[in-house]
């Protein structure tokens, strides 16, 4: 129990102050560090990569080099992609520092790599294109404009690439995939730009990512997920299996948000994000009336404390010869109070006996 309830108050820290907010261009970026599992971390502080410091090992989840005035470069091969963009596009923007397009073609970058597969949009071409739509750019070649008049000529409705579906279409089958709330340790602030998610262990990322998008139109940034082993136990035939209910086999997934995302009931944060603009706790309390004006939390809460009290009022032992711990040991606190009653009855009639006996005999000596 203490588990369950340590668990559940460190999911919302009491007054840790407002969340984080987004300080550069790619709002998931500092989540993307956070949620690096701790080998992968552990790894890069310890082995010194050859190229030096100033080269990040890993461009699109360090959060340095989404800054416009950073001082890390990339690594080779996406400097040599960079470099070959920039030789073959013009930008409408020609006062943009070399920092500003870095920070553009990075986030671009990001965005590519987490796009739905199987769009018509592939390729060298299709992504310099798509990095070059990200960074207000365009190409200096004039192929595309005269794919353009050729279609225009024949009379054939254009049709937009990015919604053009050149793969097989899938269809999930029947899962469960089920929102929880964010891990956040004691006395750390809750970070927004990232959700979690159960799902079945056979679910893939990509098929996350499709779903999300297609169900709630929810575009997500970067994904980590992590498997879960349930306890293995026996069957009462003896069989090795693993346990259900609580303790099945599950994957968990990160999720990265372009936006931040807050449960309705969590008053806390309106609390910190009030006193951080000067409001008090009127934003909480105008969140709390809202909630009870609209889904009656307390009555709810009310109502199930007191049908539970009705359930389980009634709940006891009826008979008294039943293998039940608090009955057995009733049963033996019992048989040892009648046998203390005895003890001390018997040790009241010795004495007493004695008393009458002392008695007789000075009774006897007086009268001689």
């Amino acid at each position: 129990m203490s588990r369950i309830l340590r668990r559940a108050f460190a999911t919302f820290p009491a007054r840790a102050g407002p969340s984080t907010t987004p300080s550069t261009i790619f709002p998931s970026a500092p989540s993307v560090t956070k949620t690096i599992p701790q080998a992968v971390r552990r790894r890069r502080t310890e082995h010194d990569h050859p190229s030096g410091r100033a080269t990040s090992l890993s461009p699109l989840s360090d959060s340095d080099l989404h800054y416009a005035n950073t001082e890390k470069n990339f690594p080779y091969q996406l400097e040599k992609d960079y470099q070959s963009l920039l030789a073959s596009a013009t930008f409408d923007n020609a006062q943009l520092s070399d920092s500003e397009l870095r920070a553009g073609f990075l986030k671009g970058t990001a965005e590519w790599r987490s796009r739905i597969r199987g769009y018509a949009p592939r390729g060298k071409v299709a992504r310099h294109e798509y990095l070059l739509g990200v960074m207000g750019g365009q190409r200096i070649s004039a192929e595309s404009e005269q794919e353009g008049q050729i279609e225009g000529q024949e009379g054939e409705e254009a049709i937009d690439p990015k919604s053009q579906i050149v793969g097989q279409r899938i269809y999930l089958p029947n899962i469960q995939i089920r929102l929880m709330r964010n891990h956040v340790k004691h006395g750390e602030e809750y970070d927004p730009y990232i959700a979690t998610f159960r799902i079945p262990p056979s679910m893939t990322k990509n098929d996350l990512r499709s779903y999300l998008l297609a169900v709630y139109n929810l575009e997500v940034t970067f994904i980590r997920t992590d498997n879960y082993i349930g306890e293995v136990g026996r069957s009462r035939t003896g069989e090795v299996q693993r346990k259900s209910g609580s303790n099945h086999t599950y994957k968990r997934a990160v999720v990265g948000l372009n936006e931040p995302f807050h449960y309705p009931d969590d008053l806390d944060e309106l609390y910190a994000q009030g006193l951080k603009n000067g409001v008090g706790d009127q934003w909480a309390q105008a969140r709390d009336t809202w909630l009870q004006e609209n889904y009656s939390l307390n009555i709810s809460e009310q109502m199930r404390k007191r049908a539970m009290f009705k359930y389980y009022r009634g709940t006891r032992w009826r008979s008294k010869t039943h293998a039940n711990m608090g009955n057995t040991i009733r049963e033996i606190m019992k048989r040892r109070q009648e046998r203390e009653d005895q003890v001390s009855e018997e040790v009241k009639r010795r004495w007493s006996a004695i008393a009458q006996e002392s008695l007789g005999g000075e009774g006897q000596a007086q009268t001689a």
